[in-house]
């Protein structure tokens, strides 16, 4: 029975639906004697009869009614086997797992997600939020197709594509220095400050910078993210030097009627995010354009 071939079972179908080999033959564009020679051939690796020959007509045998059945399911199956896979090749159907840091899964990554997802119905996306090292270490393990967060350090186990941000600085919009197109250290010399806690690579980046400009870096509030940052800010706290991606997600939030304003900042603060890929695993095509798209939106999302 191992050589059972699909061409036997459509034959065999047709021939029992029609009762006929003549009409079957009609129907699949073949000769008679061809489909015959097909239903004898299906016999033999059976290795017992279909059916019994009377005068020229074919009379099913039970077993010839059990088989239908199981080819009905059988060529059902591989119809929509055959149409699936047509559809994850032109990236209609699939399923994406994504993990994302904090500052990027509140509003970039949805949106992101959202503008690919919405052509694609069948497609289907898992996303969790966990710190940047929570993020790599799923990466590197396997568990996840894609993950954002903040530049690691290289590791064999993953892919890394960097994205690097410039950092802008969020005021109080009647701040006295929102007036100003763009933000030094000088200017904040001793402000109150949100920034990130004190071990983070950026506030290290800052504070040096303060100290180059003899500027006093002052951490009032000291975060997880930026995002949380920016009430005390609209609050007239403080101010914060951040990520573009946390300042765009505000003004995303706030329909752009905040009371944050947000201007440039120098010298640049650099903020270094990354694409990640397992590095021992295949990425499927819908993976890749996904990849694809979140390099695209992170220029349109800081830009909104």
């Amino acid at each position: 029975m191992s050589n059972i071939s699909i061409k036997q079972l459509e034959t065999f179908r047709t021939v029992m639906r029609s009762g006929s080999v003549t009409v079957a033959a009609k129907t699949l564009c073949r000769t008679q004697p061809a489909i015959s020679a097909m239903l004898v051939s299906l016999e033999k690796e059976l290795g017992f009869a279909l059916f019994e020959r009377h005068k020229g007509r074919l009379i099913p045998n039970p077993e010839a009614y059990f088989l239908l059945e199981e080819t009905d399911a059988i060529l059902e199956r591989l119809s929509r086997s055959t149409q699936l896979m047509a559809e994850v090749k032109n990236l209609t159907r699939g399923k994406l797992r994504i993990a994302c840091m904090p500052a990027a899964a509140l509003f970039f990554m949805p949106h992101v997600i959202a503008e690919f997802v919405k052509d694609r119905p069948e497609v289907e996306v898992s996303m969790m939020m966990r710190s940047s090292t929570m993020v790599q270490d799923w990466v590197a393990s396997q568990q996840y197709d894609i993950g954002y967060s903040e530049l690691p350090k290289d590791r064999d186990s993953f892919h890394v594509e960097p994205i690097n941000l410039e950092g802008v600085c969020a005021l109080h919009k009647d701040h006295p220095l929102a007036l100003k197109e763009v933000i030094t250290p000088k200017d904040l010399d001793n402000e109150p400050l949100a920034a990130l806690y004190t071990r983070h690579s950026a506030s290290e980046h800052v504070r040096m910078l303060f100290e180059e400009y003899g500027a006093t870096y002052r951490p009032r509030f000291e975060l997880q993210n930026y995002i949380s940052g920016f009430e005390f800010v609209e609050q007239k706290l403080c101010a914060c030097i951040c990520d573009p991606i946390s300042a765009a997600s505000y003004k995303l939030y706030k329909s752009g009627q905040g009371n944050v304003v947000f201007r440039p900042f120098t010298p640049a603060v650099m903020f270094d995010h990354a694409i990640l890929t397992p590095a021992h695993k295949p990425m499927s095509q819908l993976a890749k354009v996904f990849a694809d798209n979140i390099r695209q939106g992170v220029d349109k999302f800081v830009s909104l």
